[in-house]
């Protein structure tokens, strides 16, 4: 019966290709069966694959590949337009030559659409890898197997024993080393200039890294605060303990501070722990130490061939797309990253990395109950022109970097050429930034109408989600995506700092963040910024509405660096470390309405944000609508302070005039039930109980429960962080390295031809001094400048150095505690050289001249004051020179109590240089 029927249906194919040769419309002849075409591990690509079984006489069957099936569709398709294709296939590994490309000829319709599906009860296994065999015992327990097709640019940088990703050799085995200071300060060859090489290499502690045998193939991994850079060296000098290397991170070195953290793999050397390995790219051997039970005898071991899986390959500019193709039940595995000469390094969430699956001018596709594991990027990324795309009840774990991205970093020239209007649902996305830290687990930008809805996503070194790629009021294609009833927890895992469970970018007209789980958001401790609602950079057009937030590192929801117009109403922020609000007051206000807001350690706010206030204040302008809010700290209402006031003091600005103090009565706690009692006072004022309970995954038992498998309770809080221990200076600059940077001190702004290092070119004492240069071309005017950090807090404090100008240079000099700017200004001087070498510049304060500063000579300042007092002393002394001192001089700023900051600030854009040397922060 089976071969009539396929009798039958070849003939109907014949015809339909004979009346396609006459010129005639077959599809409105007779209606067309849709087919069937069948893949199996078993089957050949020289069947006609109509069958799901190889015949009794093995003349016919399945086809082999998914190739082989995708041309065989084409060419029904060819014979018979808007007539449906499914593909269907078998269980087992298909291991793939080369990507599955599917183009505009492979598209279906909506009535007809093209399906590439697993056979019903099967599990089929599309991989990029290959399995190695042949493997030997060597010494100290290593198994060696020759991979001859994996040398050169050829080779793998991954590796997977019995399905478990394995680590490529690398040094530390556990933690980091930390660069030990900036590199010196070299000459430009073709400029002749200074040029800081503070992108492309640094200095490290002795014994942490050697001019390996293998060197060539090494790669160090660098942490920046939220990225991370993948770094080839160019050259190492162990005597000068100084590494180059061969491109450009995207962040200078220890731009953070000090203690920047790296580590070093792909090294033989490094290979000394059980499920480490390394290949040696000229040979091609590659090297493993098996894990306790491992038997390398039986054990499936497979490296990554391929660069990308899938593609879904349209071209929108040129009108030609993919349309109505789904992808169902199929699992993409072993995909391999790529890694060119120059290393890699991106400013935030992994941004060029490609994915496993790439789509771009896809319309109407669809991807449901497909895995992507075991792979070096992205998972999935609907790239350029995908509009109407589903990605639904998929599995994303084992990534590279991130999960599922939608849109492109730059904005679209038209509309047909954006992503827009895709669904994101009910996928579970863990497990991820196993090479790029900073991958998040879904990522959208340059593109609307998207919804991102009842996804679990958890156990990523940065940001669970991304939206928006603007840092800016400029126009951008980022507007009307809806983020709701997703689960997103333990994310950052003290890997990264500067991130959140969703993190937000520029202005979002429409978009709506709601409904959502968020917890668990633990950053790195340098900067410690992890949030739960992050609105970062002009972020605007926003609500933000029936969110749940708790355990972070920093706080529940920020709105930083001019996000305005923005509203942030009905949600719980309760339970976080250090700090729980970060507001903004914008010119364009946001409205912070019926929010629960409970403590029971840290602080309410972060000090420093007080400055956007006290400016609308100033400035007499609105502070936006911010009321019917509950506050809480379980210490206690005289433990709530909104910055130094308390709660009537701060509704004396006109803030929450009609907002309480109060115990919400949340029904437990200590298990993170956020819901409210029938008589807690937050009904009272509008606040409505929230279940989070439908928030993550939905559907059969076994698909919920698996995140739940997966997942990890909350955390109890960390204590909260002790304060900043006080930091006496003593440096006169002879220890440090000519062109490095200053040990005890933060320098920032070493672009555009600035530079802060020690130098040779002059000295008070000694034979060195602390360089500043500037530059003409640098913005802002604040930049560069360089600051300690003594964080004293009472008592007498005296800061004492010799500081040289040039011609036309012009400094700063502040003391600043850690309240808003500038009313945490204390002591504050100016410096200003004369314009030219022998004119006399002058020493100034408190808008008046005191002293004039001698041309062409060092001077000696000397600052003065017992914190708290609200003045200070100031001597000034030129070399050789009569000692003037000035009592009683004002502090610049209202709230200065306690010395936190330090600074020396070059505030003339100009190509001028000044030199401090005998550096000097002490109490008395």
């Amino acid at each position: 019966m089976k071969h009539s029927q396929y009798g039958n249906r070849r003939f109907s194919v014949r015809l339909l290709t004979l009346l396609c040769a006459l010129g005639l419309n077959a599809a409105c002849l007779f209606a067309v069966e849709p087919v069937t075409l069948y893949v199996s591990p078993s089957g050949n690509d020289a069947w006609s694959g109509r069958l799901a079984q190889p015949s009794a006489d093995k003349t016919d069957g399945p086809l082999a590949s998914v190739q082989a099936a995708r041309d065989a569709a084409r060419r029904f398709r060819a014979a018979a337009p808007g007539a449906g294709v499914t593909i269907l296939l078998a269980g087992g590994t298909y291991r793939l030559g080369e990507p599955l490309v599917l183009e505009p000829a492979d598209s279906g319709t909506a009535e007809a659409p093209t399906v590439i599906a697993a056979a019903p009860g099967q599990s089929p296994v599309l991989s990029g890898g290959q399995v190695i065999r042949g493997w030997t015992k060597g010494e100290g327990g290593v198994w060696t197997a020759a991979c001859p097709w994996a040398v050169g640019d050829k080779a793998f940088k991954q590796l997977w024993v019995n399905g478990r990703r394995r680590t490529r050799a690398r040094t530390p085995n556990e933690g980091y080393f930390t660069i030990a200071a900036k590199a010196p300060v070299g000459l430009d060859p073709k400029t002749g200039k200074d040029n800081p090489p503070s992108h492309t290499a640094f200095l490290f502690a002795p014994g942490d890294v050697k001019k390996w045998d293998d060197l060539e193939q090494a790669v160090f991994v660098v942490f920046h605060s939220w990225e991370t850079s993948l770094l080839h060296p160019a050259s190492v000098d162990e005597s000068a303990r100084l590494v180059s290397f061969t491109g450009r991170a995207a962040w200078p070195f220890e731009r953070w501070g000090g203690g920047q953290r790296y580590y070093v793999e792909n090294v033989r050397a490094a290979l000394d722990a059980p499920g480490e390995w390394c290949l040696d790219h000229k040979s091609g051997l590659l090297h493993y130490r098996p894990v306790e039970g491992e038997d390398m005898t039986a054990a499936q071991v497979v490296a990554p061939r391929l660069s990308r899986l899938v593609e879904l390959r349209g071209d929108a500019a040129k009108g030609q797309l993919v349309q109505h193709v789904t992808l169902r039940g199929l699992t993409f595995s072993h995909q391999d990253y790529v890694l060119p000469p120059t290393g890699y390094s991106d400013a935030q969430a992994a941004v060029s990395v490609e994915a496993a699956v790439m789509a771009d001018g896809a319309r109407h596709c669809r991807f449901e109950s497909c895995e992507v594991s075991h792979v070096g990027g992205y998972g999935l990324w609907l790239r350029r022109a995908c509009k109407d795309c589903l990605v639904v009840r998929c599995r994303l774990k084992d990534l590279g970097a991130g999960g599922v991205r939608v849109g492109e970093a730059a904005r679209a020239a038209g509309d047909e050429l954006e992503s827009s209007g895709n669904l994101v649902e009910n996928n579970h996305i863990h497990d991820g930034g196993h090479v790029y830290a900073a991958g998040v687990g879904v990522w959208v930008a340059q593109s609307s109408h998207n919804r991102i809805r009842y996804n679990d996503i958890h156990d990523f070194n940065y940001s669970g989600m991304s939206v928006g790629w603007n840092w800016n009021d400029a126009p951008n294609r980022t507007h009307d995506n809806l983020i709701e009833l997703n689960h997103v927890h333990h994310v950052m895992r003290g890997v990264l700092s500067d991130g959140g469970a969703i993190y937000t970018l520029g202005v979002s007209t429409g978009s709506v963040i709601r409904q959502n789980h968020f917890h668990d958001v633990w950053s790195y401790k340098q900067p410690p910024l992890g949030w739960g609602v992050y609105l970062d950079s002009t972020t605007s057009g926003y609500t933000v509405e029936n969110n749940v937030v708790y355990n972070t590192t920093s706080g529940g929801f920020m709105c930083s660096n001019g996000g305005h117009e923005n509203v942030v109403r009905n949600n719980v922020f309760a339970l976080h470390a250090n700090h729980t609000l970060w507001p903004y007051w914008h010119a364009k206000p946001n409205a912070f309405r019926r929010n629960i807001v409970y403590l029971t350690q840290g602080t309410l706010f972060v000090p420093f944000t007080e400055s956007t206030l006290r400016q609308r204040i100033k400035e007499k302008q609105p502070m936006g609508d911010w009321d019917e809010n509950l506050y809480w700290h379980t210490g206690g209402a005289d433990e709530l302070k909104f910055f130094r006031m308390d709660f009537s003091q701060w509704k004396q600005l006109g803030l929450d005039g009609k907002s309480v103090v109060a115990d919400p009565k949340f029904a437990t706690v200590s298990g993170y039930d956020f819901r409210l009692a029938d008589d807690s006072p937050a009904r009272k004022l509008g606040i409505e109980s929230i279940d989070v309970s439908k928030a993550g995954l939905y559907g059969d038992a076994e698909w919920i429960a698996e995140a739940k498998r997966e997942s990890r309770p909350p955390l109890p809080l960390p204590p909260p962080p002790p304060p900043p221990a006080e930091q006496s200076v003593a440096d006169d600059f002879e220890s440090t390295p000519v062109g490095a940077g200053p040990r005890l001190a933060v320098v920032s702004g070493q672009q555009q031809g600035a530079s802060i290092a020690v130098s040779t070119e002059r000295a008070a004492g000694g034979k060195q001094s602390l360089k500043v240069q500037d530059s003409a071309a640098l913005e802002p005017a604040w930049q560069p400048h360089v600051y300690y950090e003594p964080h004293m807090r009472k008592g007498t404090v005296r800061q004492a150095f010799d500081v040289y100008l040039a011609p036309g240079c012009q400094v700063q000099v502040e003391w600043r505690d850690t309240t808003a700017y500038p009313q945490c200004i204390g002591p504050s001087i100016r410096l200003a050289a004369g314009a030219k070498a022998d004119q006399p510049g002058s020493v100034s304060a408190a808008g008046k001249k005191l002293a004039d500063l001698p041309a062409g000579r060092w001077t000696r300042i000397e600052i003065e004051t017992v914190l708290g007092s609200r003045t200070y002393s100031l001597a000034v002394t030129p070399a050789d020179g009569q000692r003037q001192s000035f009592a009683d001089l004002p502090c610049a700023g209202g709230e200065f109590r306690e010395l936190h900051w330090a600074g020396f600030i070059s505030i003339h854009a100009a190509d001028a240089a000044f030199y401090l040397d005998n550096m000097e922060i002490r109490k008395k």
